[in-house]
């Protein structure tokens, strides 16, 4: 019985974030998300336009919203499928992080997140970057010198190295959408 909760588990966690369609990122409406709205109006400083279109250039004020999403959302604890502040998965974290630093939707899953915007390779990442681990199954944001952002299965949001040989080894790709 054990092993085959294991093996279910295991199976979940392959699968996690996991559909198949080409989306698009686009502007927040403020009526999208209840918990949304209430984690914009946490931050402190630097609030972020809910009008902002994928292609308009972002200030480095929103980039500076990347270290305050952190700070509301560091240690929160990964839950497989969760999207709010009782445990949360990688994309949900990502569709969040861009809610409230750029004004932005992406879609749920890092099945959908690997297709968005341009690949770019790994040397030309900026801050507000994706990027991709174990052949697009885990995704994060570049948040510059060699660190991203992330929901870890086993520590909950933090940010790593992306010089850690574990990254290392599983980084699969980059995505420019900002």
């Amino acid at each position: 019985m054990l092993k085959k909760i294991l093996m279910l588990v295991s199976l979940l966690m392959l699968t996690a974030c996991s559909t198949s369609s080409r989306p698009q990122a686009k502007a927040v409406s403020q009526s999208d998300d209840a918990e949304l709205t209430h984690l914009i109006v946490g931050l402190k400083t630097n609030k972020p336009n809910l009008n902002v279109s994928v292609s308009s250039s972002h200030s480095p004020a929103q980039y500076k919203n990347l270290e305050s999403v952190y700070n509301q959302w560091a240690g929160t604890r990964y839950r497989l499928g969760g999207t709010g502040v009782r445990g949360i998965d990688c994309s949900a974290f990502m569709q969040k992080t861009f809610a409230i630093a750029f004004g932005m939707t992406l879609p749920r899953s890092t099945s959908e997140q690997q297709y968005l915007g341009k690949r770019i390779q790994k040397n030309e990442l900026k801050k507000g970057d994706l990027v991709f681990f174990r052949k697009n199954r885990h995704v994060g944001v570049y948040m510059g010198n060699g660190r991203f952002m992330h929901a870890s299965t086993s520590q909950g949001v933090i940010i790593s190295s992306l010089s850690e040989n574990y990254w290392a080894r599983t980084y699969t790709q980059s995505r420019r959408i900002l």
